[in-house]
């Protein structure tokens, strides 16, 4: 297990943390913003957040421009090592990630990052991009997409990545896709949030690999409040545009409130009847109406958890493993 030297003069080190931004169009900007929030730790020090993207993925004209304008390309990173990356993960296309278009370049920053940088978070999907590269584990399909908030134990209180967490943490999920526990263990990995016990499965769990400490996040910790409701709301609207070629979606679990939850059951029931213009049905999604009672429940956890990353990046030569 990675420790951390207590070393006083690596708490006021300033960390540099590179963001390599793989969202969706529909996504992408507000992923910057969770993750500009998630970097802002609350005891002090200097995180500069850097933003990169892999600038040979097509993008519409509005992201375009955003990339222009305050992102740079994996050549920079390769030339401008941070002191800690995150990566974070993209809708899937394709059932075999090797066939994604963003594969090659994925593979190649994630072994890169193993040889150069000391500690890399990976979000989602990019979390099992690596198991996949690193240990040849396939992710497997959920018989239903994971939605919603789920708590999950903490393995081992004395991980300095669970500094300061609760016994039970609450964490957003959003996936289609997961990776076994039990073929993560045998791989070497610890569980640092989640496990057997969590309907959810894993949330966080690490590993050193190569000359880095990688943190996976399966779960969502960076999510802000209506991160969930608006992924539904889009998963509602393909229904709807959709004609049938795709199932209505579930409602996220343990996140809505009951009058949300009859509100959304309502509007449901309306849009699984056949018949009408999908335009005037979507122009009715009770959107605004649901998202004044959302409340976030695992701010405070997720706080903790990345403070406890930036503290490990900010130890960067005192951390021992």
């Amino acid at each position: 297990m990675a420790l951390i030297d207590d070393a006083p003069c690596s708490d006021d080190r300033p960390v540099t943390v590179a963001l390599v931004n793989n969202m969706p169009d529909s996504a992408f900007v507000d992923t910057e913003d969770q993750f500009r929030r998630a970097t802002t730790t609350p005891e002090g020090g200097g995180v500069t957040l850097e933003l990169y993207t892999i600038t040979d993925i097509p993008r519409s004209h509005d992201i375009a421009s955003v990339i222009d304008a305050r992102y740079r390309g994996l050549d920079d990173l390769w030339a401008n090592p941070p002191d800690a990356l995150i990566v974070t993960g993209t809708e899937p296309t394709q059932v075999e990630m090797v066939y994604e278009p963003y594969w090659p370049y994925l593979a190649h920053l994630l072994e890169w990052a193993a040889a150069v940088v000391p500690t890399v978070l990976l979000s989602c999907l990019a979390s099992h991009a690596s198991i996949l590269l690193f240990d040849g584990i396939e992710r497997v399909k959920r018989p239903r997409k994971c939605s919603g908030v789920f708590r999950g134990a903490v393995t081992d209180p004395d991980d300095p990545l669970a500094v300061g967490l609760p016994h039970q943490v609450a964490m957003p999920h959003s996936r289609v896709n997961e990776v076994p526990e039990e073929a993560l263990l045998d791989a070497g990995y610890r569980i640092v949030v989640g496990g057997a016990d969590s309907p959810a499965g894993w949330a966080v769990a690490a590993r050193e690999c190569g000359d880095a400490l990688f943190v996976l996040c399966q779960g969502h910790p960076e999510y802000s409040t209506l991160s969930l409701l608006r992924e539904y709301r889009r998963d509602v609207r393909r229904f709807l545009f959709g004609r049938g070629t795709l199932p209505y979606p579930c409602l996220p679990e343990g996140y809505l409130s009951p009058l949300a939850v009859h509100r959304l059951d309502r509007f449901a029931a309306r849009a699984s009847r056949t018949g009408g213009d999908p335009r005037d049905l979507w122009a009715e999604f009770p959107y605004h109406e649901v998202a004044t009672g959302v409340q976030n429940t695992w701010a405070a956890s997720s706080t903790a958890l990345y403070t406890n990353w930036i503290r490990y990046a900010r130890a960067g030569s005192h951390a021992v493993v």
